[in-house]
């Protein structure tokens, strides 16, 4: 049986009740001091919950029942930090919860872990110590920013070649608007104006091209033509058979949270708890894409900053960002000019860099792997002073 697991190793609790309430925590948490481990499990049974429980309280830490907005039974243990280890080797020993253990196991190695590369069709993109720069290249007449300014092929290539010019290391390609509100579009007419500007480029730009969709015949007709990577807003969620898709390519993949669907997902989104049910999302996703094919060095995963949620859990998303790294895969962040920064600066979307830039570099120092954004330059020297700060290095500029 697989678990949906929240763990956070080595943090004071937060105080606010919006940020508890976000992290599925009680609402007396923050009277505990330093946390050594934070484990937030879904899916026991009775008699697992049971010994979780007093396997905690030998272990000298805490553990609590917590109410779920549907069935099944959710822990809560925190433990010392003195305790983790003893914690787990007894976990390990249970004959029930030996599957656990090694959720637990990997999850703690995964948020350890330093992420050196992610593995595309003909070739692998250096991760450790960088953040990637994925450029928007939306080829569509109804994008909440730059909608129709890029939707003549002839433009939407010079535009390429320019972001790749001021540092982009990828260069993804949206044939759909996936605005609050936006229609859908018909798979042909998704390929129509996507396949010219991936066919202009392929061979001509030296970055690796990704296609922004959530569409089966959309991702063949572009990784046929030599796209490298899958961006799907989705998460394997539209169109499950994707992942066989991009298996079969051998391209990446972005798996994306997203609550409803563009047309609708705006309308009163709301959360039990906030980030529990994106990370177990998140999880379902990699598990569907492992179980296609496709390398786990060939996934990203993004909170969905702006798909199905309110101003606030944009924001308390990024306050936890890091807690995304248990889920063993490099982040991507895609905030560029959202409403939220709007809902902050009151500023229309052409008038959002500066908070863009604020979030890229935040998004850098809790630990993003890539920043999808429409400002490559801007955000590129954004980037490298964060990564400097985070590193405590002096990194050049330009690389």
């Amino acid at each position: 049986m697989t678990h949906s697991l929240l763990l956070m190793e080595g943090f004071y609790p937060p105080r606010s009740p919006d940020h508890l309430r976000a992290l599925g925590l009680p609402g007396n948490f923050h009277t505990l001091g330093a946390v050594g481990l934070l484990l937030r499990i879904e899916g026991l049974s009775v008699q697992s919950a049971r010994f979780l429980n007093e396997l905690a309280r030998e272990c000298g830490g805490r553990s609590r029942r917590l109410p779920l907005p549907r069935p099944g039974i959710c822990i809560l243990v925190v433990l010392p930090h003195e305790a983790r280890e003893t914690f787990a080797s007894r976990l390990r020993s249970h004959h029930l919860l030996r599957s656990l253990a090694g959720e637990i196991d990997t999850a703690r190695k995964a948020a350890r872990r330093s992420i050196g590369r992610l593995r595309l069709r003909r070739r692998a993109l250096p991760l450790h110590g960088r953040t990637l720069i994925q450029g928007i290249l939306n080829v569509t007449p109804d994008s909440f920013s730059d909608g129709g300014r890029w939707a003549d092929p002839a433009r939407a290539v010079e535009h390429a070649f320019q972001m790749v010019e001021e540092g982009a290391d990828l260069v993804d390609i949206g044939g759909e608007s996936t605005r609050p509100g936006a229609r859908a579009v018909p798979a042909h007419e998704e390929i129509r104006r996507v396949l010219p500007v991936i066919e202009a480029l392929v061979g001509r730009i030296r970055v690796p091209l990704s296609v922004d969709t959530t569409k089966v015949e959309v991702a063949e007709a572009a990784l046929g033509a030599g796209a490298e990577l899958v961006n799907d807003i989705s998460g394997l969620t539209f169109n499950p058979s994707l992942a066989e898709t991009v298996a079969r390519h051998g391209a990446g993949v972005i798996l994306s949270h997203i609550k409803g669907r563009p047309r609708s997902m705006q309308r009163k989104p709301g959360y039990h708890h906030l980030l529990p049910e994106v990370i177990g999302f998140l999880q379902k996703s990699i598990r569907r894409a492992l179980e296609a094919g496709v390398p786990h060095d060939a996934i990203l995963v993004d909170p969905g900053i702006g798909f199905g949620k309110t101003a606030l859990h944009n924001l308390l998303l990024l306050r936890f960002l890091s807690a995304l790294h248990s889920t063993g895969c490099p982040i991507l962040v895609g905030a560029s000019r959202k409403s939220f920064l709007g809902a902050i600066l009151g500023e229309g979307a052409d008038r959002r860099l500066h908070g863009s830039l604020s979030v890229a570099a935040l998004a850098v120092t809790a630990g993003a792997s890539a920043l999808r954004v429409h400002d490559v330059a801007a955000t590129l020297a954004a980037v490298r002073v964060a990564e400097s700060v985070r590193e405590a290095t002096m990194a050049r500029l330009k690389r």
